[in-house]
This record gives C-alpha cells, structure tokens and sequence, in this order.
C-alpha cells in the first residue's frame, strides 16, 4: 500500500547543481551519501523534527512510523476537540507529507512489528517522538471501588480514539460521570476536561466531538465540577486565556476558594471577582439550578486519601497544615501530568532504545510539560544537535533505510494517500454542525484506507 516513489522531493528545473565532486557540504554530507532517517511517532513533536530535517537535508530520506493507521497523534487525539484552531496546524505538516519528500507509514508499531534495533540498524538517524500516552496517577492512597479516572484517558475516549481507554460494561457502554464531578490539577488538561463537561451543545458546533461518546459520559452537564490544585492561584499551571473560556460559558456559576490578597498574575486577578468563604458541605440544590453547573475552584489544596462509601468516591484533602476539607463526587478526574505506557507495552521506548544515532524528542525528552509551539522549538534544537552530529563525523551515513523494512510491513503500513481516504470519508459522514465524525474502529480504517490499494509496494 505503500507508494515506494514518495521519498525526497526533486529538485527543480533550473536548480543550481550544487556540489557534484563528493566533496563534503558543510552539514557532513555528500551528494552521495545522504541521511536516511526514521521518525517513531507522528504527533506534533516527530512532524515538526520531520519538517525541520526536511529543509536542512532536502535530498535525505525521511520515514514518519506511526502505530495507528492515522497520523498527528496528539493533535487528533489529545488537543480537546472544541479547539480546532489549535488542530489547524496540521495542515502544514498535510503538505510535508504530500509535497515535502516525508514518507508516512502508519499502522506499524515500532517493537511490535518492528523490532527497534533492527529499525535502529536499518536507519542512519532515529528519531524517537512516541510522547508519554498514559496518565499518571495521584500519589495517595486510593481505595478499591472508587471511581476515579484520568483526564487523558478521558480527551482521548471523547476525540474517538479507536482503542478503549475508559472502563465500559459488556456492551460497550460508558456509565455517566454523574452529577457531582471532582478534578485534581489545575493545569490546560485540567481546563479542558472542566470546559468540556460544562459547556452547553452550542459549544460544540464546528469540532469532532465523539457525540455519542459525550452522550453516555455526559448525558446532561454536571451540576457541580469541583477542581482541587495544590498550588497557590499565582503559581496555577494553566493558560490564564484558557481559563476565561470556562468562566465566560453562559451556562457556568464560578466559586473561587483558597485566593488571597497576596496573590498576584493573571490567574488571581481572574479569579478575584468570584473569591468567595461559601460553606462547601451545602447541598448543591441550593447553590444551582439544574440547568447551570457551579464550577468550584480551590487552590492551594493537597489531596491526601480517595475513599468509597454510600454510592460516592469521597476526597480527603487539607488546605496548608490546617483546614481539612472533603469532596463527595460522582466521578474523580486527575489532570496531574502524564508517563510512558505500561512496562509490558513493547511499543513503549524503553532505555535499551538507544545509541549514538537515536534521539527522543518532545515529552518523551523533556517531561510532559509545553505546548504544541514549545515542541516546536524542541524539535528544532534536537534537529539542530542531529546536524551538528553529521557535521562533525560523529554519526556515519550510508544505511539503507525504509529498503530494510519494506518487506516487513509488506500488506501491512498504510501510506498518506489511505489517511487521505479515511479523512474524506470522516469529514463526508459528519453530522452538518460537526467537521468530521471520527472512525473508532482500526479495521473498518484499514478497510477505507485500502479501498484503492490492497498491499505495500516496495519496488
């Protein structure tokens, strides 16, 4: 399925020849011998090391690996479906791979269909971009039975991703999150699961929301969203741009708790007009009509323990050293940061992934901290390190690349012209309000993504 003549772009009529002696070029490289490069991950992190490579080597061989048969990863799949204006950025990386000279192969999974160090001994550059996919989980006691669940798990359940990331019963359903939500994090991811439950069906016209995924998660909005951060509102981890989209929901109530005077930055000024000393144990029916949801934000709260008992997960928290304060939920989300994937996943980068030619870019390199624009500047420093490692001999050249896997995912890797496929036919079976309706099931994306080609070439 794979088009084996999508690989450097040519140059044009007219170009200057450059350099046809096989002398050196100021990167290392000759007109001979140019880079041939994997990329394991198609999110944001491995398109833009993928575009940046692109034009410093433009006759170098580049392969974008991804485990699923769609590309962007984190973009799809992890920026919250309401925000399609920060999706938009794929439209550059759409023209990397179509006019670009990038190759995509997806629905191949480094370290299961490939074993890395076969890939690692094919390419003469690796590039490992694979993020950090699984939630991490709140450092406290958590008691049997309690319902608690992670905000990633959660994005990536309502952005359609095709493999199950919440518990449903045997027939494929979710079950509610209930009336009564708590959040533990204050961070963007936080927000977006705070906006997301919150917002009225209006605030869903234009994005891909999985509809009926929202309607067994979210049946109505909830009446309360408490959201717990340990740090103060002058140290609070989300975008204060972020924040005001969820205060000026018109179907929202804000309570603020924890603000002091002292407290400065955007957040805390916010934040100020809604401070407030409300009793938290008052029964929600008198704070809200069932048509609003109280958003309720307390900062400067440490959880401690997450207990079950009469139908709720209750949360134990304290406030400094002193005030004790109790969360009775329906649902826990903890929006407290992200990790690499089980230890039994083999398509998780362990440390044997490595060596003088391998990189890692992005949350796999630095932590999952930053935004989509601060994984961009990371891919430019690593590919900026890659280049100067080629200049100065540190890394050889002259491994086949893709033509020592080919073989291997023959039948297999879906090509960019399948992704193509599968995107018209998601963007042709939207609902009118809705810019695609997204496929959850990887066979029925092979189907699509095959409909014109039936197997890899590799001639």
């Amino acid at each position: 399925m794979y088009d084996a003549t999508l690989v450097a772009a040519p140059k044009t009529a007219g170009e200057p020849p450059g350099n046809t002696s096989g002398a050196p070029h100021s990167d290392g490289m000759t007109e001979t011998a140019r880079p041939t490069i994997a990329i394991v991950g198609s999110g944001p992190s491995g398109c833009y090391a993928g575009q940046f490579l692109a034009k410093r080597w433009p006759g170098a061989e580049i392969t974008i690996f991804e485990s699923l048969p769609v590309p962007y990863g984190l973009i799809r799949y992890g920026v919250a479906a309401d925000h399609q204006g920060a999706k938009g950025v794929v439209r550059q990386f759409d023209r990397m791979f179509t006019t670009g000279g990038v190759r995509f192969v997806g629905n191949v999974s480094v370290g299961r269909d490939i074993d890395f160090h076969q890939l690692a001994a094919g390419f003469d550059i690796v590039v490992l971009a694979t993020g950090l996919p699984e939630d991490r989980s709140l450092d406290i006691p958590q008691e049997p039975g309690s319902r608690v669940i992670g905000a990633g798990a959660l994005l990536r359940t309502l952005n359609g991703f095709p493999a199950r990331c919440l518990p449903c019963d045997e027939t494929g359903t979710h079950a509610p999150l209930g009336q009564r939500v708590g959040v533990v994090g204050m961070g963007n991811v936080a927000v977006d699961v705070v906006r997301l439950l919150s917002k009225g069906a209006d605030g869903f016209i234009g994005s891909d929301i999985n509809d009926d995924i929202l309607g067994q998660l979210r049946p109505t909005a909830p009446l309360t969203i408490d959201v717990v951060g340990r740090s103060a509102a002058a140290e609070a981890k989300c975008d204060a741009a972020m924040l005001r989209e969820v205060v000026l929901l018109d179907n929202v109530d804000i309570e603020v708790t924890g603000l002091t005077d002292s407290d400065q930055g955007p957040i805390a000024e916010l934040m100020r007009p809604y401070a407030s000393q409300a009793d938290l144990a008052a029964d929600v029916n008198t704070l809200s009509a069932p048509q609003r949801t109280r958003v309720r934000l307390h900062f400067g709260v440490t959880p401690e323990v997450i207990e079950c008992g009469d139908g709720h997960t209750l949360l134990r928290a304290r406030r400094g050293h002193g005030e004790r304060m109790e969360f009775a939920v329906d649902s826990l989300i903890t929006a407290v940061g992200f990790t690499c994937g089980r230890t039994d996943d083999r398509s998780c980068p362990s440390p044997a992934w490595s060596g003088p030619h391998v990189y890692r870019v992005g949350w796999l390199r630095r932590g999952p901290k930053g935004t989509i624009p601060e994984n961009r500047k990371d891919a430019q420093q690593v590919v900026d390190a890659i280049v100067s490692d080629v200049a100065s001999g540190r890394i050889a050249l002259g491994r086949p690349g893709f033509d020592a896997v080919a073989q291997r995912i023959d039948g297999q890797a879906v090509n960019f012209a399948g992704w193509q496929r599968i995107e018209m036919h998601e963007r042709q079976s939207a609902h009118p309000d809705r810019c695609r309706r997204k496929i959850v099931d990887i066979d029925t994306m092979l189907t699509i993504a095959t409909s014109v080609e039936k197997s890899i070439t590799t001639t």
